[in-house]
């Protein structure tokens, strides 16, 4: 009887003492197609790296009159705005069909990779604009930014409000940009995340 290689193998295994939970492993795998073996390798990496993602310690929401941010404290020390909680507080931000992007804003949120706001974009703020992947405390995977990436994201818009370059569907963000700067400039945006969070009274308790 001629087996596959795959089967000989796992025959191989059965015969000289390899655990039958490892030879029926083998077996199983010999079964599976490529695709359905790169589903499973993809799902046992995902799991993997959770656990390694950082965890959210400590989370909030900071108010700007009407204008909501949600914000975190990982557990390693880095204040964070989720990625839910910018779009949201801006806006909930959707750009139009038919919008003109320049390549270089390939780590930026989309509304800041229009052609017009191309002169107010800094190489800082593309390096801030890289994704935080971490753990909710309710153990959700989800993303956030560097909290300094706010107030950078308010500095553009108010040097492309400044420069008249602004489109009629952009003036919304601009002035809730505005609103978010007047209030960040008073009081500090890692100071506004750890009161939204509780996070420093709580360290000064401790």
């Amino acid at each position: 009887m001629n087996l596959d290689p795959e089967r000989r193998k796992t025959r191989w295994k059965v015969q000289w003492g390899v655990p039958a939970r490892a030879a029926g492993g083998t077996a199983r795998a010999a079964v599976l197609s490529s695709d359905e073996r790169r589903e499973i390798a993809r799902k046992a990496a995902k799991a993997r790296w959770a656990r390694h993602l950082p965890q959210a310690t400590h989370e909030g929401v900071i108010r700007f009159g009407d204008i909501e941010i949600e914000v975190a404290v990982l557990d390693d020390g880095r204040r964070l705005i989720t990625q839910c909680g910018l779009m949201v507080g801006l806006g909930r931000l959707r750009p139009p069909k038919g919008r003109q992007y320049y390549r270089s804003g390939a780590n930026l949120p989309a509304f800041l990779t229009v052609q017009n706001l191309k002169p107010f974009i800094g190489e800082g703020l593309v390096v801030l604009a890289n994704q935080i992947e971490f753990r909710s405390k309710q153990g959700a995977t989800t993303f956030g930014y560097a909290a300094n990436f706010l107030p950078e994201i308010c500095d553009v818009f108010a040097h492309a409000q400044g420069a008249g370059v602004l489109k009629v569907t952009q003036r919304n963000i601009a002035n809730r940009a505005q609103i978010i700067a007047e209030q960040l400039q008073l009081s500090g945006t890692m100071r506004l995340v750890d009161e939204a969070t509780s996070y420093e009274a709580r360290e000064t308790q401790v």
